[in-house]
C-alpha cells in the first residue's frame, strides 16, 4: 500500500498543476487525460479505489505485456462462464481494445515523459476494472462486449509506434486524445453499473451516446493511423484474427485431462505434441483453447506463447514464410530494443529471408529463452510449403527451447507428410470419437439457442431427446453437431423436430447437401454466385465487398447502384449455415474447409450444374475485369449543384445520388415520405442539406475496388480470346494502365498469356 501511495504522488502533482492551468489556456491533451483518470477514480468505492491503486502500482513497476492481455481475456471468459453460460466466449471481442491500451501503457515513459507514465498506467488499470465490472453486469455483458469489439476495429495497435513517439508531437497528442475518449466512456459505463437494476431499466444506456464515443474514437484513431502510414509499408500478417474467430466457437478441456499435455508443458528442452483427429473433430477449437490455457499458466516474461492458425481461404497464411515471419514477430514482441534488427534489414528487399530471421532470433533472444508455439491447419498447406515450414520449425527447435503443438487430420487419404522424425521429441494424442467435450458442447449450444429464442420447443422433455440423438450421431464431430442444431432451430413444431431427429444425416457430405436443398427458396439466383466467390477469394471478402461484387453484370461497365442488394444478410440465407459472417471483421467465409472440398468434389447446384474450380474462378475474373472498367473510378465529380426539385416530381435516382449508405438512405427516405404529402414543397434544399452528410463516393469508398486491384492477377489467368467481351475489357485495363501488365502470379502466369 505504501508503494501505491508513493506511485500516486506524481499523479496528484499532475492533477494539481492541471487545476492551476485550467483558466489560463486550453490544457494539453496529456493533462486532460490525467484529469479524466482522476475523475474516474473519484467515483470508485473505497474498496475499488484500493484495487485501482494496486493495479496502477503494479503496472507502473512492471508495464503490461501482450501476455497480460491474453491472460486477462482468458480470465474474463472464465468468470463469464459461471454467469452467462459455459458456451459464451466474450474475451476475443476485447483483445483489440486491450492491446491498444497495453501498448499505450507500456510506452508511457515516451508519451508523457519520465515518472508521469503513471497516467498511462492509470488508463490500463481503469479499463481493466471497467471490463471486470462489465462481467458482473450479466444483463448488459453482450451489449458492452459488442461495444468494445466495435471500438476495437479501429483501435491504434502498431508495434512500431515506439520508434516514432519522440519525433511526432502530433502522434503523442492524437493518442492522448484517443484515450481521453476511452476513459470518458469507461467512466460512463462505471456510473451505469453503479445504478440499481430499476434505475438501469428506467434510464438505459443510450445507443446515441455510445455512437458518439465510437465516432470520436474513430476520428482520433484515423489521425494516429495517418501519422504511421509511411511506416506501415512493411505490413505484417494479421495472425490474431483467425485465432479469435476460432476461439469464439467454444470451449474445450480434453487437453487438460491428459498426462501427455501436462508433460509437454514442463519439459526442459524442445519437444512436440501432435494432435490427430477426424474431419470436424474440433482440432482447431482445441488448439485455440490451448493458447488460452498457456497464457493463463505462463507468468515468466522469458517464456513466450506464440500461435498461428492456417486458413484455407487466406492463401497468404498457407505459405511457410508467412508462418515463420509471424512466429519471429511474436517472439521478438517483448524484446525492448527493436533496433537490434537494423543490421539485418536490406534496403533492397521487403522482408527478411529464413536465414536472416534465424540469425536475428539468435542475436535478440536471451540465452534462457523458452517459447510455446501452437500451429494449426498445416493440412491446408501444399506439400512443398509444408515441408519448408517443418524444416524451419525444426531448425528453431534446435536453436532454443521451442515447445511445438501441432494438429493434423487422421484420415487415411491425408498425405500430410508430417512424419514424426521431422520433430524434436514428438508425442501423439488422438482425439477420440467419444470426446467428453462433445457432450458439453451440445449442452452449451442448446442452452444458448434456447436462451436467445433461436430454438423454440413446446415439450421441455424434448431437449433431452435432442441431446441424446446428437450425442449418438456425432461420432466425435463438433461440426456435424453444430450444423444439426442450426437445422433443428429452423423447425417450427415439436413434431417437425422429432421427425428431423429420426432422420439425421450420417455424415458431413449429406449434411451439406441437405442444407443447400433446404435453403434453395431463400435466394436461388444468388446461391451459386455467393458460394463460388467465397470459395475462390484469396482472402475473406467483407460483406460490403461481396455486396458490390454480386451487383456486377459481366460485360456491363456502367456503375448501377440500383443493382446493389438492399439487404445482404437475408440474401445470405440461401446458403444456409454453410457460410458464416464474422461479428468483428464483418467478413464472410465458409463455415469449415470441408465445405470447399464438398463443393468442388462433384456437388451440383439447384439447376443440376456441378460446382467446379474453373467456373468459380471464371465468375470472379469476369466480375473483377468488368468492375475495374467502371467509368466512375476516373470521373469523380468535385462539385454539387443544388437544383430546384418539386417533391411530386423527384425521381428516386436523384435522392440516391446524395447517399452513401443504406442507413442514411433509410433516414432520408422516411423524411422524403413525409414531404411527399406536401406536393408543392421544394425538396432541393432538403437534398442539399443531406448532401453535407452524404459525400460523393471516392474510389476508396467502392469497397470491392481494393480487392479487385490487389488480386486481379490471381483470377484473370482464365480469361481467353474465346470470350471476346471480357477479354477486350481486360485489354482496355492494360491500355488505360489501370493494372500493371508486368506482374505475374505465384505460379508464374502472366495475363493474356
Amino acid at each position: 500500500m505504501l508503494d501505491a501511495c508513493r506511485s500516486s504522488q506524481p499523479f496528484r502533482d499532475v492533477i494539481a498543476m492541471s487545476t492551476l492551468l485550467a483558466n489560463a489556456s486550453r490544457l494539453k491533451p496529456e493533462i486532460r487525460l490525467a484529469q479524466a483518470v482522476s475523475q474516474f477514480e473519484a467515483d470508485l468505492s473505497s474498496e475499488h479505489k484500493a484495487a485501482f491503486h494496486t493495479y496502477r502500482s503494479q503496472s507502473h513497476n512492471s508495464p503490461p505485456s501482450q501476455s497480460d492481455v491474453m491472460r486477462f481475456t482468458a480470465e474474463i471468459d472464465r468468470r463469464a462462464s459461471g454467469r452467462v453460460g459455459a458456451g459464451r466466449c466474450f474475451g476475443p471481442r476485447l483483445i483489440n481494445v486491450l492491446q491498444a491500451v497495453q501498448q499505450f501503457a507500456a510506452l508511457g515513459d515516451v508519451i508523457v515523459g519520465g515518472s508521469q507514465n503513471i497516467i498511462t498506467c492509470g488508463v490500463w488499470s481503469l479499463v481493466r476494472m471497467t471490463l471486470l465490472f462489465m462481467v458482473s453486469s450479466t444483463s448488459y455483458l453482450e451489449k458492452f462486449s459488442v461495444l468494445f469489439m466495435t471500438i476495437g476495429r479501429s483501435a491504434p495497435r502498431y508495434q512500431i509506434m515506439g520508434l516514432l513517439y519522440p519525433l511526432s508531437k502530433n502522434l503523442q497528442s492524437s493518442l492522448s486524445e484517443y484515450f481521453i475518449v476511452v476513459v470518458r466512456l469507461c467512466h460512463q459505463l462505471l456510473k451505469f453499473t453503479q445504478k440499481s437494476i430499476w434505475e438501469q431499466l428506467v434510464s438505459p444506456l443510450s445507443d446515441s451516446d455510445t455512437n458518439t464515443y465510437q465516432s470520436e474514437l474513430d476520428l482520433w484513431a484515423n489521425l494516429v493511423k495517418e501519422e504511421l502510414r509511411l511506416l506501415e509499408s512493411c505490413s505484417k500478417y494479421d495472425y490474431e484474427t483467425t485465432w479469435k474467430q476460432t476461439r469464439r466457437i467454444g470451449n474445450a478441456s480434453l487437453f487438460s485431462r491428459t498426462t501427455q499435455y501436462q508433460d509437454w508443458r514442463v519439459r526442459p528442452d524442445s519437444c512436440t505434441l501432435v494432435y490427430t483427429g477426424k474431419l470436424g473433430s474440433g482440432k482447431s477449437v482445441l488448439l485455440a483453447n490451448v493458447v488460452d490455457d498457456l497464457n493463463l499458466d505462463v507468468q515468466d516474461k522469458n517464456i513466450a506463447v506464440a500461435y498461428f492458425f492456417c486458413r484455407h481461404d487466406i492463401l497468404e497464411s498457407l505459405k511457410a514464410r508467412t508462418v515463420i515471419r509471424s512466429l519471429a514477430r511474436q517472439l521478438l514482441r517483448p524484446i525492448p530494443d527493436l533496433h537490434v534488427a537494423a543490421e539485418f534489414l536490406d534496403e533492397t528487399t521487403s522482408a527478411l529471408d529464413f536465414e536472416d530471421l534465424l540469425s536475428l532470433l539468435q542475436r535478440a533472444l536471451p540465452p534462457n529463452f523458452k517459447a510455446y508455439f501452437i500451429l494449426d491447419g498445416v493440412d491446408e498447406c501444399s506439400d512443398v510449403e509444408r515441408q519448408i515450414l517443418m524444416r524451419q520449425v525444426r531448425k528453431l527447435q534446435e536453436t532454443f527451447a521451442l515447445f511445438l503443438c501441432v494438429s493434423t487430420r487422421r484420415e487415411v487419404d491425408n498425405a500430410l507428410g508430417l512424419r514424426l522424425e521431422q520433430f524434436t521429441a514428438p508425442s501423439v494424442i488422438s482425439i477420440p470419437d467419444d470426446n467428453p467435450d462433445i457432450e458439453n458442447f451440445i449442452g452449451e449450444e442448446l442452452e444458448s439457442c434456447l436462451q436467445s429464442g433461436k430454438l423454440a420447443i413446446g415439450d421441455p422433455a424434448l431437449v433431452l431427446e435432442i441431446q441424446n440423438s446428437l450425442l449418438e450421431g456425432a461420432q466425435g464431430m463438433f461440426l456435424w453437431v453444430a450444423l444439426q442444431i442450426e437445422s433443428l432451430c429452423a423447425e417450427k413444431t415439436d413434431k417437425a423436430i422429432r421427425q428431423a431427429l429420426a432422420d439425421l444425416p450420417e455424415d458431413l457430405s449429406e449434411t451439406f447437401s441437405r442444407i443447400l436443398r433446404r435453403s434453395k427458396d431463400l435466394g436461388k439466383p444468388y446461391q451459386r454466385p455467393i458460394l463460388e466467390l467465397i470459395t475462390v477469394a484469396h482472402r475473406p471478402l467483407t460483406t460490403e465487398e461481396l455486396r458490390e461484387a454480386l451487383s456486377v453484370v459481366p460485360g456491363d461497365t456502367t456503375w448501377r447502384p440500383a443493382r446493389l442488394l438492399n439487404e445482404l444478410y437475408s440474401t445470405l440465407t440461401c446458403c444456409g449455415s454453410l457460410i458464416a459472417v464474422d461479428e468483428e471483421e464483418l467478413t464472410i467465409r465458409l463455415v469449415h474447409h470441408s465445405v470447399k472440398q464438398f463443393l468442388l468434389s462433384g456437388s451440383k447446384d439447384l439447376n443440376g450444374i456441378p460446382f467446379t474450380i474453373d467456373s468459380a474462378y471464371k465468375r470472379m475474373a469476369d466480375i473483377i475485369v468488368t468492375y475495374l472498367n467502371y467509368g466512375v473510378f476516373g470521373t469523380q465529380l468535385s462539385t454539387i449543384v443544388v437544383p430546384q426539385i418539386m417533391t411530386a416530381s423527384a425521381p428516386s435516382r436523384i435522392i440516391l445520388s446524395t447517399l452513401d449508405s443504406s442507413n442514411n438512405a433509410r433516414s432520408l427516405t422516411l423524411k422524403f415520405l413525409h414531404l411527399r404529402k406536401q406536393p408543392n414543397n421544394d425538396i432541393g434544399k432538403a437534398l442539399a442539406a443531406a448532401s453535407k452528410h452524404f459525400t460523393p463516393r471516392l474510389v476508396d469508398e467502392f469497397h470491392f475496388h481494393s480487392y479487385a486491384k490487389s488480386y486481379w492477377i490471381h483470377h484473370t489467368w482464365c480469361i481467353s480470346e474465346q470470350e471476346p467481351v471480357v477479354y477486350n475489357l481486360l485489354v482496355e485495363l492494360f491500355k488505360g494502365q489501370v493494372v500493371d501488365t508486368d506482374v505475374i502470379d505465384e505460379y508464374g502466369r502472366a495475363p493474356l498469356l
